[in-house]
C-alpha cells in the first residue's frame, strides 16, 4: 500500500509514518538552475516542429493535440533541471486561414527568477503557439 501523502512514509511494519521536512529558505535558485529562455524555447521549436509538421487542421483532434503537447513540452522541461519551477504550459492552435490572433497572459512574479518561453509553428493548415511559464518556488 503507498502513502497517500507525499509527506508520509511506510515503515517496515507496514505502519503509516509522518517525514518532517525542513524548509530550505532558498529564495534564489542554485548556481546553473535558473529558467534559460533560450533553452525552453528551442525545446519547445523541436517538439513542435516533430509534432506538427505533417499534420492538418481537424477541430475533432484539437484537444487532444493539445494536451499531448502540453504534457510532452512540460515532462521535457522538467527534464532539464529547473527543480524548484513551477511550469506551466499553454498550448494554442487554430487553423491558418489568413486571421489574426491576440494571446495576452497576467501574472504576479518575480522578475529576477520567474521567466517564460514562446514558440510559434505554423504550416499552411494550423497554426500553434506553446508558452511555457517558470515561476520559482521558494
Amino acid at each position: 500500500m503507498a502513502a497517500k501523502n507525499p509527506t508520509e512514509v511506510l515503515a517496515a511494519d507496514g505502519q503509516q509514518r509522518v517525514k518532517i521536512l525542513n524548509p530550505t529558505y532558498q529564495m534564489k535558485p542554485r548556481e546553473g538552475t535558473k529558467f534559460l529562455k533560450r533553452d525552453v524555447e528551442m525545446t519547445m521549436s523541436a517538439i513542435l516542429q516533430k509534432k506538427l509538421q505533417d499534420k492538418e487542421y481537424d477541430p475533432a483532434e484539437q484537444g487532444t493535440l493539445t494536451k499531448e503537447l502540453c504534457t510532452e513540452i512540460q515532462t521535457a522541461v522538467k527534464k532539464m533541471g529547473y527543480d524548484r519551477y513551477k511550469i506551466v504550459i499553454q498550448v494554442n492552435i487554430t487553423e491558418a486561414k489568413g486571421q489574426g490572433i491576440r494571446i495576452a497572459s497576467r501574472c504576479l512574479w518575480d522578475p529576477d527568477q520567474d521567466n517564460f518561453a514562446e514558440s510559434v509553428f505554423k504550416n499552411q493548415h494550423l497554426w500553434c503557439c506553446a508558452l511555457c511559464f517558470g515561476c520559482y518556488w521558494e
